[in-house]
């Protein structure tokens, strides 16, 4: 007898050893891999997620919480650099009984590797569809099926011209006109004292005289001078000064123009002679890159008061600092990393055409008010695309408790397409904080987690059982990477329980032997790993084909079982994972375990695979139910939720069927020890 053991081993049988997964040498190797991989992928993730790099054509995962892309790049960054860590750091391990491998492919072992890599490739393609939908539709690509000339969350404001636009402002506000020429750097001075003034910037009106920018800027700093803030902008580009303009028309800030090595006369004025009365009381923000006004500018600056720059070279990254940023009580704060979701408003402008965005100033301090953000012509900005989803705001009841978001958009097609304007709206949409439907959600990334863990586990498990468990059989190898495959992080902890340092005995089949509670845990493996599987596959399928309806009570005295749904869903996907496991995996393994015919292991199988897949759907079931009727989890293979509760109504399933597996290890009906 061996301890711990309920049944009777053969006298012959004798110790050949201790399984082992890692050495120390491939542990080590396998931990610096999980943690390289890990910092490469959370360094990806972390830039993303700030706007230093982007996510071209994925940009439906930050609809997540922040720092939930990244925690979810450093999994599966992790999980791929153990796998190839572990897999390059593993030695071969060699049968010492004298025994022959018993790999030897027969047209059972034939049929059912067969099977199990049609029931992954099904697994795999349902996982893998929303991820190529998203690629293959996303920001970038055709988005005809979204494009309206005015869509809910994103209008176009009327006019195909600067001019145009900046008359249909006084259709748009109330306020007296304040006329002025076509110049979009003196729209950007003018705005704020318009603000000030309760005047509508009516842009290129027909007759107003060319504006004098240093005239203007003398008067906005004589007319704000109480303002603790004082924005520079530089007067050879105006798409750059336009950003700090719409803030600064809010909140009544002077916008001074200055060139390269020149600062003009009214500003130092402004500032103070010798800078001696304001240095300490006014910051001076530089809404301009380096290649517009160099260090040495702001040095020069840095005489007269406090100077941050705040710009950047990429245009529209510039835009999106001056949305996100604040300085007190200066500045829009619609900070994507931490925002409360509220009812925000956006401008959207090319910049290689800034006349429209001049044009649109008003709506920065009248009406529905709110930054400008730039895009490209033909398609939304990835990082502007990366910003709306992020911002996008959860209802927790109903969609009308909103809040909702406003985009504008100046310019004619040709500036801003239809396309750019369909992506942006769809960014917008108000989701249940749940599912973000066309977007990623905190829980769905739950889900890809573990689907994450699953996959790179089971790729694991496939290479490094020949590797390093020789003694292992052919079924237990197919088997067991399916089963992690759907279990993630428990199918691969049930594997490291059941197989390291576990001595082995030599036999017909050599076996693992195990303390009961691990030899129920290898059982309830060896009965689910198939069948779990293709429950999941066979409900991919049959979303995919459309569920069979019974007419069999129709017109009849019990018409009201109509078509019971969850009867027949158990009928199509239990019955058909018992009878396949039944015949071939569990029936010819057994067979092979005891040395009988393959009808005798078929049948010895059977009771055993309906008890361990009754009690496993079960479970499946009544979880499933249970978050996708009451929890509201309900989604299909198309959105991204999908996965969360196909995966923890597997995890339910094997806890439930672990409770009879370990009742059938002690009684003997099952021995756990392949």
């Amino acid at each position: 007898m061996v301890e711990g053991n309920s049944h009777t081993r053969s006298d012959d049988s004798e110790s050949i050893g201790k399984s082992s997964i890692f050495t120390s040498k491939s542990l080590l190797i396998t931990l610096i891999g999980i943690i390289l991989g890990g910092l490469v992928f959370g360094l990806i993730g972390y830039s993303a997620e700030n706007s230093i790099i982007p996510f071209p054509r994925l940009e439906p995962l930050f609809a997540a919480p922040y720092i939930t892309v990244t925690i979810f790049l450093i999994i599966f960054g992790a999980g791929l650099g153990g796998l190839i860590g572990s897999l390059i750091s593993a030695e071969n391990v060699r049968r010492t009984d004298g025994t022959k491998d018993g790999q030897e492919q027969n047209v059972n072992k034939w049929i059912s590797w067969i099977i199990a890599v049609l029931v992954v490739a099904v697994i795999l393609s349902a996982t893998g569809y929303i991820w190529v939908l998203s690629a293959a539709y996303g920001n970038g690509a055709d988005q005809d099926t979204r494009i309206g000339y005015t869509l809910k969350n994103v209008q176009r404001v009327p006019g195909d011209t600067p001019a145009q636009v900046g008359n249909y402002m006084t259709q748009m506000f109330s306020p007296p006109a304040l006329e002025m020429s076509a110049d979009p750097l003196a729209a950007a001075v003018m705005a704020p004292m318009a603000s000030e003034r309760d005047q509508i910037l009516v842009y290129d009106a027909e007759g107003a005289e060319p504006a004098d920018t240093n005239a203007l800027a003398e008067e906005s700093l004589s007319l704000l001078g109480d303002s603790p803030f004082i924005v520079v902008v530089s007067a050879d580009e105006p798409a750059y000064a336009l950003p700090a303009a719409y803030a600064a028309a809010y909140f009544r800030v002077p916008v001074v123009p200055v060139e390269e090595g020149l600062i003009p006369r009214s500003l130092q004025e402004a500032l103070g002679n010798g800078a001696e009365n304001a240095a300490s009381e006014k910051l001076i923000l530089v809404a301009a890159p380096e290649s517009l006004l160099t260090d040495s500018s702001l040095e020069e600056l840095g005489v007269y008061g406090e100077v941050n720059r705040v710009a950047d070279e990429n245009i529209y990254k510039h835009s999106l600092i001056w949305a996100r940023s604040r300085w007190g009580n200066f500045g829009w704060g619609m900070d994507e990393s931490y925002h409360f979701d509220g009812y925000y408003n956006f401008v959207l402008a090319n910049p290689e055409t800034p006349e429209f965005a001049a044009a649109g100033l008003p709506m920065a301090y009248q009406g529905n008010y709110g930054p400008l953000l730039y895009t490209e012509a033909g398609d939304l900005n990835d990082y502007v695309d990366q910003y709306f989803w992020r911002l996008s705001p959860d209802f927790f009841d109903f969609p009308s408790d909103g809040p909702f978001m406003n985009v504008r958009v100046v310019g004619g097609p040709e500036s801003v397409s239809y396309n750019a304007q369909a992506r942006a709206d769809l960014g917008l949409e108000v989701h249940s904080f749940k599912d973000q439907v066309t977007g990623m959600s905190g829980l769905a990334f739950l889900g890809w987690s573990w689907f994450v863990i699953g996959l790179f586990g089971a790729v694991w498990a496939l290479f490094i059982m020949p590797k390093r468990l020789p003694y292992s059989s052919y079924y237990p190898r197919l088997y067991w990477p399916m089963a992690i495959l759907v279990l993630g992080p428990v199918g691969v902890l049930a594997f490291l329980l059941s197989y390291h340092e576990r001595p082995i005995t030599s036999g017909p089949m050599p076996k693992f032997t195990r303390p009961p509670w691990a030899r129920a845990v290898s059982a309830t493996i060896m009965s689910l790993g198939f069948g779990m599987s293709f429950m999941i596959a066979s409900m991919y399928l049959f979303q995919f084909f459309g569920l069979p309806l019974m007419r069999t009570f129709e017109f009849t005295s019990v018409y009201w079982l109509g078509s019971p749904m969850t009867t027949i869903m158990w009928i199509v996907m239990v019955i058909p994972a018992i009878i396949l496991s039944s015949l071939f995996y569990m029936g010819p393994m057994m067979a092979d375990m005891h040395g009988t015919g393959y009808l005798k292991g078929f049948r010895k199988a059977l009771p055993i695979v309906i008890v361990s897949m009754v009690s496993a759907s079960v479970g499946m079931f009544t979880v499933a139910w249970y978050v996708m009727m009451w929890r509201g989890w309900m989604t299909n293979e198309n959105l991204w939720l999908w996965v969360t509760p196909l995966w923890v109504a597997s995890a339910a399933g094997f806890f439930v069927a672990l409770i009879p597996n370990y009742l059938m290890v002690r009684s003997g009906w099952k021995e756990g020890e392949m």
